[in-house]
């Protein structure tokens, strides 16, 4: 009940800042959907997708290594996906250029993970020889609390999308060092 509420409370609060009108359909949360429906929404925002955007759809959003909005959004994602159901996010994160990072992430009903990314906004432009847009499947989501690049560094949390239900931190780390994420079919989904 107390859920229900808050969650009323909230859409009547995001609705008055918007003048009272969404400023497009409500992306999918709790239904199947395809790769092609999750490709043409990120490509429908617009070209600088901010933090106060990020927040007012509904994203689980990233700014400056910390959750800036949507922590509701990602923990019922969890739930429904640890509960089998049908489920979808999308996570948005921010370069160190200051550009959006984008990643519609489903969970399918049959299970496994769906994953339409879009680096168009990230700020790089062509500066880095990364591929803009894809989409994957994974098997697994991993997220690794206490997370350390090297021994005694910083400890960050990190969530990975990966084909191997065994991964743990450490072979993600090596991974990571040796930069054979991709050839390992892991993807860093996002760092805090």
């Amino acid at each position: 009940m107390k859920k229900g509420l808050l969650a009323t409370i909230c859409v009547m609060v995001l609705l008055a800042g918007c003048g009272g009108q969404p400023t497009k359909e409500p992306k999918p949360q709790a239904t199947a959907i395809t790769a092609e429906e999750m490709q043409a929404y990120l490509q429908e925002l617009p070209e600088e997708v901010t933090k106060e955007t990020a927040v007012s759809e509904g994203f689980y959003t990233i700014a400056d290594g910390a959750v800036a909005g949507g922590q509701e959004a990602w923990d019922g994602f969890l739930q429904a996906s640890e509960q089998g159901e049908a489920a979808s996010v999308v996570i948005c994160q921010y370069s160190m250029q200051g550009g959006a990072m984008l990643d519609y992430l489903s969970h399918q009903a049959e299970g496994g993970y769906l994953l339409v990314s879009d680096r168009t906004r990230d700020g790089y432009g062509e500066e880095l020889e990364i591929e803009k847009q894809l989409q994957e499947t994974f098997d697994c989501l991993n997220i690794f609390e206490d997370f350390r690049l090297e021994e005694g560094g910083q400890a960050y949390t990190i969530c990975v999308l990966s084909n191997e239900p065994e991964l743990d931190a450490e072979t993600f780390r090596t991974y990571w060092q040796e930069r054979t994420t991709e050839a390992h079919q892991t993807y860093l989904l996002f760092v805090i």
